[in-house]
């Protein structure tokens, strides 16, 4: 029988101090990007176009965008930016009209900016602000990354960048953080992974520490 040890190794606490261009920079966060802009053509969908369970409008190296739906009628969009990592999940009721729209950071599954919720007739009923407490966007929490970690994504060939945070919707309590870890080359996806702690109010490295597996396989 195999058994998976799970061991975390604190490393570092640090008070690094993070260049000014990081804070509050709508450019870096990439706001402005069509990716987190809600269109009026999106605000509904001819179902009419979806002859089956799924619709492929494009997909190339740079964007995919699609629409499938479920069995009680209600459509999903999914618009995926593959420069940025970013994925637009727009919800339909079964008769097109926009019920919700998801921002993801797909290197992770994390939620970010707002999640926005409509009524039948277009409004607006509920916003959900995933980065509400931080004045660290996603963005800026991965190029402080990178300024910490020029060496190794040199070395590695460091070409993904794996995010979470907490999100205080949920933890009001808690402090704001995201976490930060890498893939790259072969070499360096075998080592314990690294994960950076930055303090989604300061962009300050609050610490880091690594996470190995390690597989032993014992008799039952």
């Amino acid at each position: 029988m195999k058994l998976l040890y799970l061991f975390i190794t604190l490393l570092i606490f640090s008070c690094t101090s993070v260049p000014k261009d990081y804070l509050v920079n709508n450019n870096t966060c990439n706001f402005n990007d069509s990716i987190f802009k809600i269109t009026k053509d999106e605000m509904f969908f001819d179902v009419t176009r979806l002859k089956g369970r799924e619709l492929i409008v494009v997909n190339n190296e740079f964007f995919k965008n699609r629409f499938y739906s479920y069995e009680d009628g209600e459509i999903t969009n999914k618009k995926t930016n593959k420069k940025l990592d970013i994925g637009k999940w727009i919800d339909y009721y079964s008769d097109g009209r926009i019920k919700s729209v998801t921002f993801i950071y797909l290197n992770g599954k994390k939620e970010i900016n707002k999640e926005t919720y409509y009524d039948k007739q277009g409004n607006i009923t509920k916003v959900i602000d995933y980065e509400k407490g931080y004045n660290i966007c996603w963005a800026e929490a991965i190029e402080i990354v990178k300024q910490l970690a020029k060496r190794d994504i040199k070395k590695y060939k460091i070409d993904s960048f794996y995010l979470s945070r907490i999100d205080l919707n949920e933890f009001p309590n808690s402090n704001p953080e995201w976490r930060v870890s890498m893939k790259g080359n072969e070499a360096y996806n075998e080592k314990d992974r690294k994960n950076y702690i930055i303090d989604g109010v300061t962009g300050k490295l609050n610490r880091t520490y690594t996470v190995g597996l390690i597989y032993d396989s014992l008799d039952d």
